[in-house]
């Protein structure tokens, strides 16, 4: 096994009707010209877990603590049902999608995931698990009025579903223009194995900014 640190979080895939839908938000609020850093939307993951730096040898312990609990969980039906920004729409810095899932079964799969990393030793998250789809980040306030405005003005708030199948342990591979993302194994809901990935460039998640 691999004994390199990398980079690395664990994430739920987005079917591509979400990517879709996410591309038309991005889209729509480049239109106010503010200076924000807008990730590609082929990119966006709803993050479970950010692990950091670690060895790639302890990738198959993560894999067989994470595996029964996938396995053992139903898929998720998921909503994205509000547009809003870190901290607030007065100081935006990072605009985001926000994610709903009205049978509390998403928060007790984190909780299960804390817990389980815990027992490998990984610190645990300091804030509550606050579900979202980051789109973009503000690199200075140019022409954040605008932006505001635009995205006050989706109204009603976006309302799609998805169901969530699959988690994905990813690397994310830093450059110049930004990262890139390596699938290191897929667990399936609802299913006992996980896949192990190893050829990045013949797979669709390995992603480019």
């Amino acid at each position: 096994m691999n004994q390199e640190e990398i980079r690395s979080f664990l994430a739920l895939d987005l079917p591509e009707n979400v990517t879709c839908f996410l591309e038309k938000i991005s889209s729509r609020f480049k239109q106010s010209r503010a200076d924000v850093r807008w990730v590609n939307p082929t990119s966006i993951h709803l993050t479970l877990k950010f692990l950091g730096n670690i060895n790639g040898a302890r990738i198959p312990d993560i894999e067989n603590t994470l595996r029964p609990i996938f396995s053992s969980r139903s898929q998720l039906q998921i909503e994205i049902s509000s547009i809003g920004a870190f901290p607030n729409l007065r100081k935006p810095r990072v605009i985001w999608a926000g994610v709903s899932e009205p049978s509390g079964q998403l928060i007790k799969m984190v909780s299960l995931i804390e817990d389980a990393f815990d027992g490998l030793g990984f610190p645990r998250e300091s804030r509550s698990f606050n579900p979202h789809l980051t789109l973009g980040r503000t690199k200075s306030n140019r022409d954040r009025e605008r932006l505001v405005d635009l995205i006050n003005s989706m109204k009603p708030k976006p309302n799609i579903t998805f169901v969530a199948n699959r988690a994905i342990l990813f690397q994310s591979i830093l450059g110049a223009a930004g990262p890139r993302y390596k699938a290191l194994s897929v667990f399936c809901l609802n299913h006992p194995d996980a896949e192990i990935l190893g050829n990045e460039l013949n797979h669709p998640h390995f992603l480019k900014p």
